[in-house]
């Protein structure tokens, strides 16, 4: 694992090709409605048995509801920039074992959809990073959500996280697709999509704003056939 000393908490230097908080916004509400969707998709399964229930018939309501607002997200306007800065900012020490497993818990309706197994492989203690929950949750959450949606049904999801020098880096792991070493760089630009996949091409744009605004750095290890691994770092609480 590379040898990562975090830059101060500044926000980044801005992309010519900005992202606009319309965007991000749009991009966390359909990550978050598509777990809804798989929740009540699984759901309405356990229900087939009497399809013409009461119970049957809100959960298909549900589901058709939710696809509704999955379209018109897709399809809704720009307006202000991320990047403008007009958002807050407030890093405070926080234990990141809780927000891992919580950001995990949420996941699993969509890995289970997909009979992925999603583990989380953890120390008995982890120092105090510096960082936002808020912050923190969206970013594990758009990297779990791009592990699945890469990695075959039936595929693996592992969370690591642990001490490196004086930050803590947390590592996303998959066995899916993979990805090719001259699209490493392009993936974190703001709209690309690694192989004509469908999406905003946001999510790792997002991310790695969200690492860097927290003095931290992000890299993957990635070969086609081979799946992917996310690194992410984040500073430690200095208690000196």
């Amino acid at each position: 694992m590379e040898n990562l000393e975090p830059k101060t908490n500044q926000i980044p230097e801005r992309d010519e090709r900005k992202i606009s908080f319309g965007d991000a916004t749009v991009h966390e509400l359909k990550t978050l409605l598509t777990a809804i969707i798989v929740s009540a998709e699984l759901l309405a399964e356990e229900l087939t048995s009497n399809e013409h229930s009461l119970a049957a018939r809100l959960t298909q309501n549900i589901i058709r509801n939710a696809r509704s607002l999955d379209e018109k997200l897709a399809h809704f306007s720009e307006m202000t920039e991320l990047l403008a800065g007009d958002f807050s900012f407030r890093p405070e020490p926080l234990e990141v074992a809780p927000v891992i497993r919580g950001v995990v818990a949420q996941l699993y309706p969509i890995a289970r959809s997909k009979k992925q197994s999603l583990v989380v492989e953890l120390p008995p203690s982890l120092p105090t990073v510096k960082a936002q929950r808020q912050y923190l949750e969206q970013i594990l959450l758009n990297l779990l959500t791009n592990a699945s949606k890469f990695t075959p049904e039936g595929g693996k999801i592992t969370v690591r996280a642990a001490k490196e020098n004086e930050s803590l880096v947390i590592e996303v792991t998959d066995n899916g697709i993979g990805i090719p070493a001259d699209k490493h760089r392009l993936i974190f630009e703001p709209y690309y999509q690694v192989n004509g996949g469908k999406g905003s091409g946001l999510g790792l744009a997002i991310t790695k704003f969200l690492v860097e605004l927290h003095g931290g750095k992000i890299w993957l290890k990635s070969a086609p056939g081979q799946g992917s691994s996310f690194f992410f770092s984040l500073p430690l609480v200095n208690h000196s």
